[in-house]
């Protein structure tokens, strides 16, 4: 689950044992690599992890030192980083790879464009930007560079229970008319349409965020987030998104679960995988993260975020967000890190972590797992790409947690009107950006 980050600068943390590792001089030999990892201990992708360093040692010789440091990951991995105390490898979402250590006032990670571009494939390819889509890369990429190397991809959509739906008749809408229609049929039949954890911020402005990239396109809100003067906001899209979302709201239609507002995670989400709520907006880590909780007859289907009428984005621009790794800037064996990334991007292995964490994997062609197939033919089909909450989450991170997120779930809970919503978060912006 993502989390936005808060960058520490002055302070250093307290290391332990933990983060303390780059300075052991076994870390520094040629023959072993200190990796930091974003997974707790026993979750999936960890256990692939250990494997795959098991394997590579095997094949190799080069020891992967794997600490499991959970998702808070990169505040503690900035004050090594300036103490010149890097590990050999970090992996994160690279939204927040990107907030925490492409900062326009350090760059605090190695360029991977000679790697990319020069290094041959595990099965020989020509590059290894051969194994993935080039456009993908380049999301991320700052000044030229590409500074990440993705291991698995992720978007966002609504997931839903196609045997509910067919026992009420419904399909998978592509507009915002079907979408309201299908979820008043299931509201008036006594289910909560919409499954939301209301706790969880960065799921509320799921809504928002999609609703101004079918109205407005991609670019629009970072564009109104960044805009110190505030007027952005005054292009009626923003309004409509706001619309959209409040019709949704307790204070709209009230197509959500009763007391969605204080719904502490993952409350609303294990009810949906139980039938007892139609669909969840979210990413699609969704269907592993509930997949224990799915009762034998649920059936997983996926549609996008509905288009607009009249709207400038369409369900062919597509969300892309991508986890990997980065290598620290001072690392003491960068070729063994990247020999590393080398070696788990194999096809088999691309595959092998597809199926065991039952998610995407970043490499093109790769295994899909049956509970994400329907999500692959929106992604082959997709005429543009563009990044998680339109950049705003790593581009402006304070804005985003301190303007956006209250306002936003007041609109989300129906709390404020849309109009109170663009009034207000016109003025906050202000506000934010007379402050700096």
């Amino acid at each position: 689950m993502k989390r936005i980050l808060v960058l520490v600068f002055a302070a250093l943390l307290a290391a332990g044992s933990v983060f303390a590792g780059g300075q052991q001089e076994e870390a520094a030999a040629g023959n072993s690599i200190e990796y930091v990892s974003m997974w707790n201990a026993g979750e999936p992708q960890a256990i692939f992890m250990e494997e795959m360093a098991a394997l590579f040692e095997a094949e190799t010789g080069i020891k992967v030192e794997i600490t499991f440091a959970g998702r808070d990951i990169l505040t503690k991995i900035r004050s090594r980083l300036l103490m010149q105390d890097a590990p050999d490898l970090v992996d994160q979402d690279f939204s927040e790879l990107s907030g925490a250590l492409l900062r326009d006032d350090s760059v605090l990670v190695e360029p991977l464009n000679d790697f990319l571009y020069n290094e041959k494939g595990p099965e020989g390819q020509a590059s290894m930007m051969d194994l993935f889509d080039e456009n993908l890369m380049k999301l991320y990429a700052k000044d030229g560079n590409i500074y990440f190397f993705p291991y698995e991809f992720i978007t966002s959509g609504f997931f839903y229970d196609k045997s509910l739906y067919a026992e009420y008749g419904l399909s998978a809408p592509t507009s915002w008319d079907e979408f309201i229609s299908n979820n008043k049929t299931l509201t008036d039949a006594g289910i909560p349409a919409l499954a939301l954890d209301g706790n969880i911020s960065f799921y509320n402005a799921y809504y928002y965020y999609w609703a101004v990239a079918r109205t407005l396109g991609a670019g629009n809100l970072m564009a109104a987030a960044s805009d110190k003067s505030g007027a952005t906001w005054d292009d009626p899209g923003f309004l409509k998104a706001a619309e959209m979302v409040y019709e949704l709201s307790a204070g709209g239609e009230n197509l959500f679960q009763s007391g969605y507002a204080g719904s502490n995670y993952p409350a609303a989400q294990a009810d949906w995988a139980m039938g007892k709520s139609g669909a969840v907006l979210c990413g699609t880590w969704i269907p592993s993260e509930t997949k224990s909780q799915q009762d034998a007859g649920f059936d997983m289907g996926f549609f996008p975020f509905p288009e607009i009428d009249g709207g400038k984005g369409t369900i062919a621009d597509v969300e892309a967000y991508l986890i990997g790794f980065a290598i620290p800037e001072g690392a003491r064996n960068s070729a063994g890190a990247k020999e590393f990334m080398k070696f788990i991007s194999k096809e088999a292995y691309a595959d092998q972590l597809a199926k065991d964490t039952v998610n995407i994997a970043a490499r093109k062609n790769s295994y899909y797992p049956d509970l994400l197939l329907e999500v692959k033919p929106y992604l082959d089909s997709a005429a543009s790409f563009h990044v998680s909450y339109d950049g705003v989450m790593q581009g402006q991170p304070e804005w985003f947690a301190n303007v956006f997120y209250p306002l936003d779930n007041d609109l989300v809970f129906g709390n404020i009107t849309p109009e109170e919503f663009i009034a207000k978060i016109k003025a906050d912006t202000i506000a934010y950006w007379k402050s700096k």
